[in-house]
């Protein structure tokens, strides 16, 4: 039967492993589109959106609610990808972009 020390011993690898893909998460960039493909977000992979572009070609279709719905596409998800990345990082997570 495993000690306390070893307990503990084992609590600080895990606490370190977790600090470790905390550490991957921030530094990895995941990105989604929107399904028309002219929406683009990027963001980490905890979830902190860094870029959004826009395909050019959506400023002569003059169409404001196509690039509201583009964009929320694109965020949702790059939201998802930054989830399944952590997950297989930290196992199940929820990922919320701010």
């Amino acid at each position: 039967m495993p000690g306390m020390e070893e307990f503990f011993e084992r609590a600080q690898a895990f606490e370190q492993q977790m600090r470790d893909a905390q550490g991957d998460l921030e530094r990895s960039v995941v990105t989604g589109r929107s399904a028309d493909g002219t929406v683009t977000v990027l963001a980490t992979g905890l979830g902190k959106l860094q870029a959004v572009r826009v395909d050019p070609a959506v400023y002569e279709q003059r169409d404001a609610e196509a690039l509201q719905e583009a964009i929320a596409q694109a965020v949702r998800a790059a939201a998802a990808n930054a989830g399944r990345l952590a997950e297989q990082k930290m196992g199940p997570v929820e990922i919320t972009l701010h």
